[in-house]
């Protein structure tokens, strides 16, 4: 079984086998994205169905949200009703100790975004990472069959995390996922995690080599355009253990679009 992984480093030779043999892969194409899938895709368990209903019916409809009190969340435009244009939270990349901590490091900086520590080999045991990475879903590794919201949730106690698989990048998917950016930056206060499936031709995060089949976690920390962009951070920076890193900014800004095209078969976590 191979689980939605931080698989940073494929060989080339395996990039040219998948292009020569599917043709140029699309990361929207939910067809070529299905038939190479082997993540079970556990059901959400009753609590979280229903903490993810709680948490979309307290997402403003077009109307006014109660200012954010954190000093660490920075807006513009913040005046008038509904979330203001562009919020983020305060920026705190780190580079992944090896080249399958992506998972680690994400859910180190998400949890020291709002003041909590925890290393990436503490999170990395909690989490149950091997050298194939971190699970998106299954393994019986942790209550809820998600590792990486459990531990969110078991070291923090700001924002109930909640797993949202996201199929393939439609238009609702996209909606979906600007609604959800905006409600945890700027109302509650806390980041998001994404978990990146960039293939051979299709969009990649900033940096990564487009040849390249990689299985990728990533702290999600603001937006931009009201929730037309996103701003994350990525832990391939820095990381010695991965050759391709210096290519990689520490903080980079997305169409939303794409980084919902770029998680779709996977998903995110907020």
């Amino acid at each position: 079984m191979r689980p939605a992984i931080c698989r940073v480093a494929l060989a080339t030779a395996l990039a040219i086998f998948l292009l020569g043999s599917t043709g140029t892969a699309r990361a929207d194409d939910s067809a070529w994205k299905a038939a190479h899938d082997t993540d079970p895709h556990l059901p959400l368990t009753p609590e979280q169905v229903e903490m993810t209903a709680e948490k979309r019916a307290a997402e403003p409809q077009g109307g006014d949200v109660a200012p954010s009190l954190d000093p660490y969340v920075v807006c513009a435009s913040c005046s008038g009703g509904g979330y203001p244009s562009s919020a983020h939270l305060a920026a705190n990349q780190t580079s992944q100790a090896t080249s399958y901590y992506c998972g680690p490091a994400s859910v180190h900086e998400a949890l020291g975004t709002i003041g909590i520590s925890l290393s990436q080999s503490a999170a990395a045991t909690k989490l149950h990472t091997t050298s194939d990475g971190t699970a998106w879903s299954g393994g019986g590794t942790s209550p809820s069959g998600y590792p990486v919201p459990d531990v969110l949730n078991r070291n923090q106690g700001r924002n109930y995390y909640v797993p949202q698989p996201v199929p393939n990048a439609t238009s609702n998917a996209i909606s979906t996922f600007k609604g959800d950016l905006k409600m945890d930056v700027y109302a509650i206060r806390a980041p998001l995690v994404g978990d990146a499936w960039e293939v051979p031709g299709g969009p990649h995060l900033v940096g990564h080599p487009t040849n390249r089949e990689i299985f990728h976690w990533f702290e999600i920390r603001g937006y931009q355009n009201s929730g037309g962009s996103t701003m994350y951070e990525d832990s391939v920076h820095g990381a010695n253990s991965i050759s391709w890193s210096g290519s990689v900014p520490p903080y980079s800004t997305l169409a939303s679009s794409t980084i919902v095209t770029i998680i779709s078969g996977r998903g995110y976590v907020w």
